[in-house]
């Protein structure tokens, strides 16, 4: 448990230090984000065995850092379009490949690069505020694991899923909600009272129905990806994180909940 700590801190750190200095730099979080997406990506290309499916891979590694840092332009499209016909044409060259690898890798390539660019997005929607929404998004992913973790390793004993993870409980599905509902109020009040130039009027009703459903929200994509872990039959999708597994391992719950993060705020603004 130590090291799952320590990990975590790190890179709470991390991620913290990048959404500080992003003021100053706006493409901090573009280059990381792009980053994650190649590193994402090549733990996908482990997982099913295809990593030295060259035909596959290469393409793909040039396809998936584009949309974070270019963001939906021309040059997105003209990717796109040309990663597409490499990625399907490769099927009628290579009667080796499998059709399941080249669609799980071409599905898994457009929603990690489009859910993580939505960091990107979250940040330019929010203006002034793009870190506080960016932040506000992890804290939701995140919290909501790690409450989970910490509640069903204390409290936990009725098993939520056991066919797709033994582990999780549903008193520890319930401490991560508990846990993500109480840290979301406490980094809005937290940005509005030492970050923000001036004091803000935040609906802190609205940050916490934005909280609630995205830790429902968390455990379905983490739910999801346990699913994908199973079905390949592994425990991680890597080790880069000692105690935690792989980037997907932190960064599954976040593909989903980001997308809704800004959806929400797009219609519901809580900051008046």
């Amino acid at each position: 448990m130590s090291t799952r700590i320590v990990s975590g801190v790190i890179g709470a750190v991390f991620a913290l230090t990048i959404l500080i200095f992003n003021q100053n730099c706006l493409w901090l979080i573009n280059i990381v984000t792009s980053i994650i997406s190649i590193l994402a990506i090549k733990e996908i290309f482990s997982v099913i065995g295809i990593s030295k499916l060259y035909i596959v891979t290469i393409p793909t590694l040039i396809f998936v850092p584009i949309l974070p840092l270019a963001g939906f332009s021309i040059i997105w499209e003209l990717v796109w379009y040309l990663y597409t016909l490499i990625m399907f044409s490769s099927l009628m060259l290579y009667k080796s490949l499998k059709m399941k690898d080249i669609c799980t890798v071409y599905t898994m390539s457009v929603v990690i690069s489009f859910s993580l660019f939505k960091i990107v997005d979250l940040r330019n929607f929010g203006q002034e505020y793009g870190s506080f929404y960016v932040f506000l998004a992890l804290t939701i992913a995140w919290m909501s694991d790690t409450g989970a973790y910490f509640s069903g390793k204390y409290f936990g004993k009725k098993k939520l899923c056991p066919e797709i993870s033994p582990k999780k409980t549903i008193e520890g599905f319930i401490g991560g909600i508990i846990v993500c509902l109480i840290c979301v109020s406490l980094i809005a009040a937290t940005f509005n009272n030492f970050v923000f130039p001036e004091k803000q009027q935040i609906n802190y009703f609205l940050v916490l129905i934005l909280g609630f459903i995205g830790s429902l929200i968390s455990s379905l994509g983490d739910l999801c990806f346990s699913t994908i872990k199973r079905r390949c039959g592994v425990k991680d999708f890597g080790n880069l994180m000692p105690g935690h597994g792989g980037i997907l391992d932190r960064f599954d719950s976040v593909i989903f909940v980001v997308p809704y993060v800004y959806v929400f705020l797009k219609f519901i603004p809580i900051i008046f």
